[in-house]
């Protein structure tokens, strides 16, 4: 069993997500006004669309409280919107508003500016290649997990 942190893919992966997400924090402070996790939060409903809250905090891996929380403060900044859910009265969907996809746009260029420094030495053939290798292990663990 390989013990060497700087070989096992687990701890790889997530200390490169750990880094990358110190440096959007940092870039962002000059450029947005949302914290990484708003940021997180408006990448999943542009990705996923509207969704409940309860999803949504899944996909953060936070618990639902904390996600309502942060739904709260977006919410009064008018980023999201929180709609009732006609099928379920329980529930509210969350959807991003106009500002926010504005907001998303400047957050992505953030994330292409980290890309560049995090791939910088790589070919285009290198990155194209890394990132259909973590697509296929994403893709592996999620038939496992997304069950």
């Amino acid at each position: 069993m390989q013990t060497q942190l700087d070989k096992r893919f687990g701890f790889l992966v997530s200390d490169v997500g750990r880094l990358c997400g110190k440096r959007f924090d940092d870039l962002a402070k000059s450029s947005l006004d949302l914290t990484r996790a708003q940021c997180r939060a408006l990448a999943y409903l542009s990705h996923y669309g509207e969704m409940n809250q309860a999803r949504l905090a899944d996909l953060m891996e936070v618990a639902p409280i904390s996600a309502g929380r942060l739904l709260d403060r977006m919410e009064e900044g008018g980023w999201i919107e929180r709609l009732p859910n006609p099928d379920d009265r329980r529930e509210r969907q969350v959807r991003m508003t106009a500002k926010a996809q504005k907001a998303l746009n400047a957050a992505r260029r953030v994330g292409d500016e980290i890309a560049e420094e995090a791939l910088s030495g790589f070919s285009e053939q290198e990155h194209e290649q890394l990132i259909a290798m973590l697509g296929r292990v994403r893709a592996n663990l999620s038939r496992i997990v997304d069950r």
